[in-house]
């Protein structure tokens, strides 16, 4: 009897031990296949751009927005992209399909920055990402018929580019100048929304992450909710989460979130389970694994952070 219960606990420590191997092998595997190649011909034409800001004329020659043009887009998130030599342009040309931009509500505007010193007037987020975003969707959607639309990448025109923007201040006030900001964007029909039944899809996503509180989103417009949440991966499993109904209805869901977030550290890419021992949807969903979880809840798993020293980047994985 002892050594059948040795060797179960031996067989139990060894696939265990694989499994960790694996989902660690995995984690590992993502970070280093998303590294760009340093040869890559938008990257080395950028880092020519001498004396060029992101307020610059510029950047809208017709050779450098045909360099824009040509490129291909990747999951990839461009994490504090206003750090950038050039903020949002660099992570476009180099793919990211997601940026994120860091706002405080300052005197009736919100500005760019990771931190409340060192703001600046000139570094808003309608002069840095929401006015250009405006021209460059335009420019993509000329002669477009009613209802249709295309992406910033011309190569995938049904890929939308999000824009996470992570309050630093106040949620309220804050989130209520985003939306006054949107207006224009709104108006022109470019954001994804929530129509009351259904997620429209268009070519900017706005995910709303940091200090805004999830009832504040729930509490937009329930007929054209335009600002999504960016819900916790790492708990979105929740007793808010409605199991009489069929199919569940998730506290979490594509009505009023779009990315469901967490640190990579704590990522659980893959968990082993017993299928007997589940007797019910809901234990099945708590045994899931964290991108499983979100893709139940049609919402789209990003890690950030990195796995260790050796990958240490600022473009993170989703």
């Amino acid at each position: 009897m002892k050594r059948i219960l040795r060797t179960f606990l031996v067989g139990t420590i060894c696939v265990t031990s694989i499994l960790c191997i694996l989902q660690f092998w995995y984690i590992n595997h993502v970070i280093s296949t998303t590294s760009r190649n340093a040869e890559d011909n938008f990257i080395f034409s950028l880092s020519t751009w001498t004396n060029i800001h992101w307020s610059s004329p510029e950047i809208w020659d017709p050779v450098r927005q045909e360099e824009i043009r040509n490129v291909m887009p990747v999951a990839v998130h461009s994490h504090n992209d206003y750090t950038r030599r050039i903020p949002l342009w660099e992570a476009i040309g180099s793919g990211c399909v997601s940026v994120e931009a860091d706002v405080h509500f300052d005197r009736s505007d919100l500005l760019v920055g990771h931190s409340a010193r060192g703001l600046k007037r000139e570094d808003s987020l309608v002069a840095m990402y929401l006015e250009p975003l405006e021209r460059l969707i335009g420019s993509r959607n000329v002669d477009v018929a009613e209802g249709g639309w295309r992406g910033v990448f011309e190569k995938v025109p049904e890929q939308t580019l999000v824009l996470l923007v992570d309050l630093k201040t106040e949620s309220r006030q804050t989130l209520q100048e985003l939306s006054r900001q949107l207006k224009p964007l709104r108006e022109l029909d470019y954001l994804t929304y929530w129509n009351g039944t259904s997620r429209v899809m268009r070519p900017l996503t706005v995910v709303a992450s940091g200090k805004v509180a999830f009832e504040d989103i729930l509490a937009l417009n329930p007929t054209h909710r335009d600002i999504f949440f960016d819900a916790p991966l790492a708990s979105l499993h929740t007793p808010k989460d409605d199991w009489t109904t069929s199919p569940p209805t998730h506290a979490y869901n594509i009505s009023n979130s779009y990315y469901a977030s967490s640190e990579l550290k704590d990522g659980i890419i893959s968990l082993a389970s017993d299928g007997d021992k589940i007797s019910s949807p809901e234990e099945h969903d708590a045994s899931s694994s964290q991108p499983e979880q979100a893709k139940s809840r049609g919402l789209v798993s990003r890690y950030w952070g990195s796995a260790g020293p050796k990958y240490q980047t600022s473009e993170q994985v989703m």
